[in-house]
């Protein structure tokens, strides 16, 4: 379908005062969702009064008249249930999922049934917690445990940094990758969105990455990463330091995709006194 028949337009109107533009969008259109808005506005396919605008804060007022081409796909139906073929593995004091692209790992500030904590609670009971969890747009292996020995022992495992986490990623370009390395690139807070964060060269928190190039599968580079530590989008962040957005990393860079294409490819707990080594791996379904 050609920009033309993707064409919507509206008159902006009931508003009490000026208000944002990617607002008067999110009113407008709720089935778009924030991260789709964000998009077609940095595509710069809005127009207000005829005038290309690409800022989300940009101020309109009644009267307004907004165009938008090539309108986003409307944000996916959230689950109601948790899925059978999610599950991996349940074995009594750790239950393993293999937690789809798109799907919240737990509930945010604005509450909600639709995410991977809520739906396994109503299947398996209130006392599943979710003690390892991914980013919305990330697929793959997720830990909930019951009650009992088993979250103090995943507590030091974790903090200790002996759980061996293990993802696959499609990158965009090769950028600076080399075959095989090693990234360590500090983090804070971004800047100017609250939603993202970036490699900072004073303050923020050490972050270490290990990869290795896969090689071209289907849909791109394949690259392979361990986090060595586990900080709010460290791979998202690490690959498009390197100039290697992930495909589909619509925040770093990553263009435009059909989903994030990062995947918890495999999961290994260590051997300790009373627990065997346990290890989990699931291949993406991209």
């Amino acid at each position: 379908m050609n920009d033309k028949q993707n064409t919507v337009r509206f008159t902006v109107s009931g508003l009490d005062g000026q208000t944002r533009l990617d607002k008067a969008l999110r009113s407008q259109y709720p089935q778009w969702g924030r991260n789709a808005i964000g998009h077609i506005l940095n595509r710069r396919k809005v127009q207000v009064n005829g005038r290309v605008v690409w800022l989300g804060s940009w101020k309109v007022n009644n009267g307004d008249v907004i165009q938008v081409t090539a309108s986003p796909e409307p944000k996916p139906a959230r689950p109601k249930v948790f899925e059978t073929d999610w599950l991996i593995a349940d074995m009594g004091d750790v239950i393993v999922v293999n937690k789809p692209a798109g799907l919240l790992s737990e509930a945010t500030r604005a509450g909600g049934t639709g995410n991977l904590l809520s739906l396994a609670q109503a299947r398996y009971g209130e006392d599943v917690r979710l003690f390892h969890r991914l980013d919305r747009d990330t697929s793959g292996l997720c830990l909930l445990t019951r009650p009992g020995p088993i979250n103090a022992y995943l507590d030091t495992a974790f903090k200790a940094q002996t759980v061996e986490k293990e993802y696959l990623s499609v990158a965009t370009r090769q950028g600076r990758l080399q075959e095989s390395g090693e990234i360590h690139a500090r983090m804070g807070q971004h800047a100017k969105r609250r939603d993202m964060m970036q490699v900072v060269q004073k303050g923020g928190v050490h972050a270490h990455t290990r990869y290795r190039q896969e090689g071209l599968g289907p849909h791109g580079l394949e690259v392979r990463l361990w986090p060595l530590t586990g900080r709010t989008h460290q791979l998202r962040v690490h690959l498009a330091y390197l100039d290697a957005p992930i495909l589909g990393d619509r925040l770093y860079g990553g263009g435009d995709a059909p989903r994030l294409m990062l995947h918890a490819l495999r999961l290994r707990l260590p051997e300790e006194a009373g627990f065997p080594t346990r290890e989990w791996q699931v291949p993406p379904d991209w």
